[in-house]
């Protein structure tokens, strides 16, 4: 609860305590027994309006505990009746010699009581939502600052990478003339990376986009590869009228190249994509490579999975298993 609540409980408390004081003095002639009642009952109020707003409120409303908080407010209704009935009926008889109620109905006593003291209720509960409501606009603020801030952080992000594109454009330039095979891969690096752009700008680009730049990414593995390369990149399809969300389908190529075998001609790297109107399915085979392993820990394919669960839930099945010396990975995705 802010401080700032509590200074206006107490500047409404007194505003309207004054107010009671000063009509029964002015206008209702009140003796000096009916000011200290008023003062009392003004006091027990005071005590409810803070209980309920410090307390029942915050530790019911928010729970949806909705028969915690009837009981509650009945139950701290029921002691400021009995507050009230010790002050008015003992402490004041006792010490100041006001005047004892003669043949006073309890039972009344408590219904006209519980009754006047459910008001402190109802103010409770509009200072309660009110503050609620303020700290949802602050913690909403808050939020949304903090999105912009990470926003600005993406974009200031991206400089390095653009500036890399750039840079690779201009050795592409110069290497033209020294050597077409060095030249041709910066370019191609250069498309993979132009693509990798693409995928923090647009969420969804043409099927066609994403299988050239899983080629691109195959044709940058095999330059690398001193000793033979032999990966089979099999297409069948439309692939130039659906869209489909950006570097989805790198991870599992990734992973092949990774954990596979590239340089047996036997054993080649098998990536097969099959698309309809209706469905996408991907097989990937590769040989596990027992020489060379990669203890990278998977995250490429961690990633995938949870945007394959957040954009296509029910939609798809992936299947990842390895048999033998052979791993294999099934992915089917219905549009």
């Amino acid at each position: 609860m802010h401080q700032k609540v509590y200074k206006a409980i107490w500047i409404i408390w007194l505003l309207s305590t004054a107010y009671l004081l000063v009509g029964a003095i002015t206008f209702g002639r009140a003796s000096a027994v009916g000011v200290v009642l008023i003062a009392q009952s003004q006091l027990v109020l005071l005590v409810n309006i803070l209980i309920s707003t410090r307390y029942i409120f915050p530790k019911f409303w928010k729970r949806g505990k909705w028969l915690w908080l009837l009981a509650s407010i009945v139950i701290l209704n029921l002691a400021c009746v009995m507050l009230r009935y010790a002050i008015e009926e003992i402490l004041l008889v006792q010490w100041l010699d006001f005047p004892k109620t003669e043949n006073l109905n309890l039972l009344f006593y408590t219904y006209e009581n519980f009754y006047y003291t459910l008001p402190g209720f109802f103010i409770a509960l509009i200072i309660f939502l009110t503050v609620r409501s303020f700290e949802i606009e602050t913690r909403n603020t808050e939020l949304q600052s903090k999105i912009q801030e990470a926003e600005l952080h993406m974009l200031r992000s991206q400089v390095n990478p653009h500036f890399l594109y750039n840079i690779l454009n201009y050795i592409y330039a110069e290497a033209l003339p020294i050597s077409d095979k060095i030249a041709h891969t910066v370019l191609k690096l250069a498309a993979t990376m132009r693509y990798t752009l693409a995928q923090t700008e647009n969420r969804l680009m043409l099927l066609q986009d994403e299988v050239q730049f899983l080629q691109e990414y195959i044709d940058l593995q095999a330059v690398q590869s001193e000793n033979g390369f032999y990966c089979v990149f099999k297409k069948e399809g439309g692939l130039d009228t659906i869209y489909f969300p950006t570097c989805m389908l790198l991870p599992f190529v990734e992973n092949a190249f990774k954990h596979g075998v590239a340089n047996d001609a036997s054993t080649p790297i098998t990536i097969d994509l099959r698309v309809s109107p209706k469905a996408l399915r991907m097989k990937v085979e590769n040989k596990i490579n027992s020489v060379l392993k990669d203890d990278s820990s998977g995250i490429g394919l961690h990633n995938v999975r949870r945007r394959l669960a957040i954009l296509f839930p029910d939609r798809h099945t992936l299947q990842v298993k390895e048999e033998g010396d052979w791993y294999y990975t099934e992915l089917e995705i219905s549009f």
